[in-house]
């Protein structure tokens, strides 16, 4: 019987100590939830990225063996096979998503998240923000549209994180909307040949959870043969257990048009910015009374405002 080098058996048994942090992030409840209860048919193949990845090292180790010998380059999945095989995967991967026959449900989506983005995008705000106000309009609009933030605990080769990300629910299917695709798979010192594979993502990719994985493992076997041609280390940051968990951990899901951390508490005071048009106004929160003052200074205070309309008998 072969004997299992104990190097490798102690990656591949931090492969499944990754997998089982994974699995304790998803047990949620209430608002939180766990795409990788929807998905889990890809565990296997997870398990054997997992493994490739701590097989080819990441930044900080090297491929290279023992004393005397000769340095091995690391191996490559072979699923996806050469550079151009790996594009022309991702090419036929994003042409289906995008035509895929669905009612014109995605391309619904697409436009619509578009035009919110291009119209609220322009009052300014952090991407965090913006995103907040498309996902609002959305549901203005009749969409069952959500703002989803994952995070994952640090294992022993993934670093902790957190992502954000939107949401559209049709008919039960759910649909993930990333705004800037491309951003998501920066390396540095991409080859020519990754740098025309970003180029292959629209502005906004709406995606089923299935499609998005085979997706964005795709990706991250063409980043590891980039960095491999110049012979660099993949980043933790880059690593594909990193990556499946921006989308695929427990995440939690808000409707909210404001963030809870803007939420006053009782007694307390609140300022909100509102956008009406082109102009901005402030709505002032106490305990007892409401003020609202506008551009040109004119503060009403709501408590009066009531007696006085009581006595007009309005």
């Amino acid at each position: 019987m072969a004997k299992i080098p104990a190097a490798r058996l102690t990656r591949f048994s931090a492969a499944f100590e990754e997998l089982e942090a994974r699995a304790r992030l998803s047990e949620s409840s209430g608002s939180e939830h766990s795409a990788a209860e929807e998905e889990s048919s890809g565990d296997l193949s997870e398990l054997v990225d997992l493994f490739s990845e701590r097989d080819c090292g990441v930044e900080g180790e090297s491929c290279g063996g023992g004393e005397g010998e000769k340095e091995r380059s690391c191996r490559e999945p072979e699923m996806y096979g050469e550079e151009s095989e790996t594009k022309r995967m991702l090419k036929s991967l994003i042409e289906h998503v995008e035509e895929e026959e669905d009612g014109g449900v995605r391309r619904m989506i697409s436009a619509e998240v578009e035009s919110a983005w291009r119209s609220l995008g322009s009052v300014g705000g952090s991407s965090e923000e913006i995103k907040r106000r498309v996902m609002s309009r959305l549901r203005v609009k009749g969409f069952d549209a959500g703002l989803c933030k994952s995070r994952w605990d640090r294992t022993t080769q993934t670093p902790a994180g957190e992502h954000e990300y939107m949401d559209i629910i049709i008919a039960g299917t759910r649909y993930i909307i990333d705004t800037s695709p491309a951003a998501q798979y920066t390396i540095a010192r991409p080859t020519d040949h990754y740098a025309s594979m970003l180029q292959l993502f629209p502005q906004v990719l709406v995606c089923k959870g299935a499609e998005l994985k085979k997706l964005v493992r795709l990706m991250c076997t063409a980043m590891r043969q980039s960095l491999k041609k110049k012979e660099m280390h993949v980043p933790p940051w880059r690593t594909n257990a990193y990556m499946q968990a921006k989308w695929f951990g427990s995440y939690k899901r808000t409707t909210n048009g404001v963030p809870a951390t803007n939420v006053a508490s009782r007694g307390g005071c609140l300022a909100r910015k509102s956008w009406v048009g082109f102009r901005t106004s402030q709505v002032l929160l106490t305990s007892h009374h409401v003020c609202f003052r506008g551009e040109v200074g004119l503060g009403i205070d709501a408590g009066n405002l009531n007696a006085a309309l009581e006595g007009m008998h309005l």
